[in-house]
């Protein structure tokens, strides 16, 4: 009874035009998933009230895009073409490698880690705001990265550095292409999402979940940095179709941002954990051993259902029914999934933005 007073409460502080516009959206959002169980009937609503109130602060996120008329032709196109052309990816900065190379080496130590991470005055900042956050709420002040990683540990931290400085080599995705801030938003909150459902459920490692929710959706950055044009044609189509984007670009270019991300990993070597949670967070693969994939997925379909920020996607998943089941979501867990989320994204954001 009470819960029920509070959400009629919040619905209350918004016009009545705003809210109709709100769940008229969200309908929409919500099409693929046809036999919604009532976690996903919660999210939808929470996803109601927050699209609301984003669209009384951030009115022109929701104006309508008009399709092109006609269509731009999108010609397929082979991955492995992208990734053959190194001159083209990102260019992989030297304490990038020698991470990688500490991570895949089981002889690394606290003192080697930092001092490889300690060569980078950005990196080094930006993990000692971060483990000094709340995304760890630590009772101590952590002020030298030798500590950090004690605290930390080795393998966590590595792969916090790891993953988060990837974010760095995606300066010169066209503005006009697609709204980095809310490119990163989306991906950091499927990111923290991903590592509140590890601990509350006990699966995965929290730090590879939220790496994984945070690098996602990186397929899509390569494809718009590579091939602007036919990346942004992609869009255009799936748009004026009404259709889920990934579905779109497997049927126009032959394979979709997820299989490209992952390509791109592995190609980097990165952790298999980490390759296999981007390359199937669409569609993951049935029995996985490890859990990051299966957390990722779920994370996708609740920071969709709730509208954070914007990966070019417009439609919520739909979650494959074993997944979600093994879960266990209710309407409860989903409250508490995104309970003082936007304080933890705003603070995750800024530090991760800031780097």
């Amino acid at each position: 009874m009470a819960e029920e007073s509070a959400r009629v409460k919040a619905e209350e502080a918004f016009a009545p035009e705003t809210l109709e516009a709100a769940k008229k959206l969200l309908t929409k959002r919500f099409k693929f998933i046809k036999k919604p169980d009532e976690s996903l009937k919660r999210l939808a609503r929470l996803g109601v009230r927050r699209v609301a109130a984003d669209m009384v602060a951030n009115p022109h996120r929701y104006e309508r895009l008009e399709a092109e008329s006609p269509l731009p032709e999108v010609l397929p196109l082979d991955p492995l073409d992208i990734l053959r052309h190194d001159h083209q990816l990102p260019a992989l900065p030297q304490v990038f490698l020698e991470l990688q190379q500490a991570i895949s080496s089981r002889s690394n130590s606290a003192n080697d880690l930092a001092e490889i991470i300690s060569q980078d005055p950005g990196l080094t900042a930006f993990l000692l705001r971060m483990v000094n956050s709340a995304f760890y709420s630590l009772p101590m002040q952590i002020d030298t990265i030798s500590r950090a990683v004690t605290v930390v540990g080795v393998n966590q931290l590595s792969t916090l550095a790891v993953g988060t400085s990837v974010m760095s080599l995606f300066k010169d995705v066209p503005a006009d292409v697609i709204n980095m801030e809310q490119f990163w938003k989306h991906s950091i909150c499927c990111g923290l999402i991903a590592r509140r459902l590890c601990r509350i459920t006990g699966q995965g490692d929290p730090e590879r979940a939220f790496v994984s929710g945070l690098l996602h959706d990186i397929g899509q950055l390569i494809l718009l940095q590579v091939e602007p044009e036919r990346a942004t044609a992609v869009h255009a189509h799936a748009r004026a179709k009404d259709v889920v984007l990934f579905a779109e670009e497997k049927a126009l270019l032959g394979f979709d941002h997820a299989t490209l991300g992952g390509m791109l990993l592995r190609k980097w070597n990165f952790p298999y954990i980490l390759v296999s949670a981007v390359l199937e967070h669409h569609q993951p693969k049935a029995g996985h051993k490890e859990a990051e994939p299966l957390l990722v997925h779920c994370a996708e379909t609740i920071a969709t259902g709730l509208g954070v920020g914007s990966s070019g996607e417009f439609f919520v998943q739909p979650p494959s029914p074993e997944v979600w089941d093994s879960m266990h979501f209710t309407p409860e867990l989903m409250d508490e999934m995104v309970e003082d989320l936007d304080e933890e994204l705003e603070e995750a954001f800024s530090i991760l933005i800031e780097q």
